[in-house]
């Protein structure tokens, strides 16, 4: 089994979650709240505390980039008997010029501004398990984006 290369796709399942891929689960997440989002990065199934909910897009993102990884690196998906993410979200609504973050929202190839911001601390834990090794990975991010953005 490929060591690095495994404990590489712990470190990117949290990271790819936290960047711009997210986006278009964005407006689902701030609909859920504040709780603990787990994906199953081998079925893209999803639960929030602890209840099933439908695949994020996210989750598919997720998915997809793992079993490329993993085609690409000879590493059989059957050696590995699981791989998850858990994200603890924690969202509260902020005014605009509180915002810690400098991003530029647009929507219609127009600038959005908007009285309120959604911002989302995200705490990741990743896990790749197989035979002979479990591979860990956390991440921390904020994440704050317009009401309705992006408009799906």
């Amino acid at each position: 089994m490929r060591r690095k290369r495994l404990q590489h796709a712990a470190d990117i399942l949290c990271h790819m979650f936290c960047g711009w891929r997210l986006n278009t689960s964005k407006p689902v997440l701030a609909q859920l709240g504040s709780g603990t989002l787990e994906i199953d990065a081998l079925s893209g199934d999803c639960s929030f505390n602890g209840s099933s909910i439908p695949p994020l897009t996210i989750s598919v993102e997720l998915r997809g980039w793992l079993k490329d990884d993993l085609a690409q690196h000879q590493i059989p998906i059957d050696a590995i008997s699981r791989a998850q993410l858990k994200a603890n979200l924690s969202f509260t609504e902020i005014p605009w010029r509180e915002r810690s973050t400098l991003e530029i929202f647009f929507a219609n190839e127009q600038a959005v501004r908007t009285a309120t911001m959604h911002r989302c601390v995200i705490n990741c834990e990743s896990e790749i398990v197989t035979d002979e090794k479990t591979y860990r990975s956390t991440y921390a991010d904020v994440e704050e984006w317009p009401p309705g953005w992006p408009a799906t």
